[in-house]
């Protein structure tokens, strides 16, 4: 909109401009964003000289580096005639005019566009085309939606895929109806919760619950994984772009597929990303983003800090955030949001090269665990307690204790096996107890983990929970073993 990019006659001039004042701030890759549907507006016809357009400001006017972010659920209008019952629906049956993850022709198609995009970046662009991150939600984030803090996806495919997924491990219903304490009589009747944000107060224990979220996490990567395939067959690097977790829209935001999506061969780096505001509307403290970026560092993969500033102007916070992201381990870091908001000038390349105590080196490793499935215990903001945010609140005074001796360095893991592999390098642990463990490996893991534990000085701190009988742990019986493979994105 401020280069009228999407006209006949986008201001040119005007953007390359911007970008060579990125480059003399010292920035070294822009990131553009664009949709599947002005991108192809027929099929496999992709609008070539608008890429080109952004790719030449780029690329022949700076020595800046691109990545391409393509929103692959703003679908063309073709498609949409073709597959007119794609639609992506919430628990309150809301129609939200994108398409669902669950339409397996749509991914096909959307696939083809990712690695005819990739291959033509690669070939055209070589050494100045780097990435390309594919989108599917409302934000350029791996999670489901952002719209009405609203559980996704409950479509008719949506819907299928689940029971399909459950007919995988048993084709017995009553397996189903004694685990989940319902009465399905047909399997064409059998469905998730309906999930509301707010709509359960404290942690679900629910089986029904955690199965619903365990076929979402692995669906949900599934699809992530396979676009990533696509762009990387075309001959650049996939990356994914993560929200900031550890709170209680962890559930509703598909969190718990990160570690799948962090772990496959398929991506090549992560940026995590925070607008320092709380799911409350208050400002965080910036050190923890400490565990938050030594989470993802844990992957073995680039890590590179984003600071969102569409909520606040202040460069101080910023320089906070930049600080402890690089204390964690990020590679590197950027800055989003920032246009009409932040100048791109020498007073904000100052503050993204935060200072450091030289006299002030570590000397100690302490291994942090911090179960991120466990975080899916809630359903939202928790409105009836103290604290909106529990968990939220509760790691963030975690990162406080660990965060006050300069001398710390906090190696965060949030799967026990992990966790496990890397205890040999610890000094000291901080173990917070899980509230859920989905199945008997996980159990061994954590059995491990806790034996492991007796042998190096540790801490164990405990989630906040809101049961008058205190903390607990609850293993879930195994899901009978895979007995065919269902269809996959």
């Amino acid at each position: 909109m401020f280069y009228n990019a999407l006209t006949d006659k986008p201001e040119t001039d005007k953007l390359i401009a911007t970008l060579q004042q990125m480059q003399a701030a010292g920035m070294k890759t822009v990131v553009f964003s664009a949709t599947w549907a002005w991108t192809e507006p027929e099929e496999k016809k992709p609008r070539i000289d608008y890429i080109n357009w952004l790719m030449d400001c780029a690329c022949k006017t700076s020595e800046l580096k691109v990545d391409l972010i393509l929103d692959m659920v703003t679908a063309p209008a073709w498609l949409w005639t073709r597959y007119h019952d794609a639609a992506a629906y919430d628990s309150e049956g809301r129609n939200y005019t994108r398409i669902s993850i669950y339409h397996p022709l749509s991914g096909v198609v959307g696939r083809r566009h990712l690695e005819a995009i990739s291959s033509h970046l690669a070939k055209t662009y070589p050494g100045c085309a780097v990435a390309i991150q594919p989108v599917y939600n409302n934000e350029y984030e791996a999670k489901y939606t952002q719209e009405y803090d609203a559980f996704q996806d409950y479509s008719p495919y949506a819907l299928l895929a689940f029971q399909n997924w459950l007919k995988a491990k048993t084709t017995d219903l009553n397996y189903f109806n004694s685990r989940w304490g319902t009465q399905f009589k047909h399997w064409d009747l059998v469905s998730p919760p309906v999930l509301r944000c707010r709509g359960f107060m404290g942690v679900d224990f629910s089986s029904r619950y955690w199965d619903f979220l365990k076929f979402r996490e692995e669906w949900g990567s599934e699809v992530f994984n396979s676009a990533c395939a696509a762009v990387q067959r075309g001959g650049l690097k996939c990356f994914h772009h993560f929200p900031e977790f550890f709170t209680v829209l962890d559930a509703i935001y598909g969190a718990s597929m990160f570690k799948r999506i962090a772990g496959s061969p398929h991506t090549d780096f992560v940026i995590m990303d925070s607008n320092f505001m709380t799911p409350y509307r208050t400002l965080i403290k910036p050190h923890k983003l400490r565990i938050y970026i030594a989470a993802a560092a844990s992957y073995g993969k680039p890590v590179y800090f984003e600071a969102a500033v569409e909520q606040f102007k202040g460069l101080e916070i910023l320089e906070a955030g930049f600080r402890n992201s690089m204390l964690a381990g990020g590679e590197n870091l950027g800055i989003t949001n920032w246009h009409t908001r932040v100048e791109m000038n020498a007073t904000l390349a100052a503050a993204m090269r935060p200072k450091f105590d030289p006299a002030c080196k570590p000397c100690e490793v302490v291994g942090l665990f911090l179960h991120l499935d466990s975080c899916s215990a809630f359903h939202g903001i928790q409105h009836e307690w103290a604290r909106a945010d529990p968990l939220h609140d509760f790691v963030e005074d975690l990162a406080e204790h660990l965060s006050r001796d300069c001398s710390t360095d906090v190696a965060v893991y949030i799967e026990l096996d992990r966790f496990l592999a890397d205890m040999p390098r610890f000094h000291r642990a901080v173990f917070v107890e899980p509230l859920v463990l989905y199945d008997s490996k996980e159990l061994a893991s954590y059995v491990a983990v806790k034996d492991a534990l007796e042998r190096i000085p540790h801490e164990v701190y405990h989630m906040p929970v809101n049961v008058t009988s205190g903390p607990s742990l609850v293993v879930f019986q195994d899901l009978p073993r895979v007995q065919t493979n269902t269809s996959r994105p």
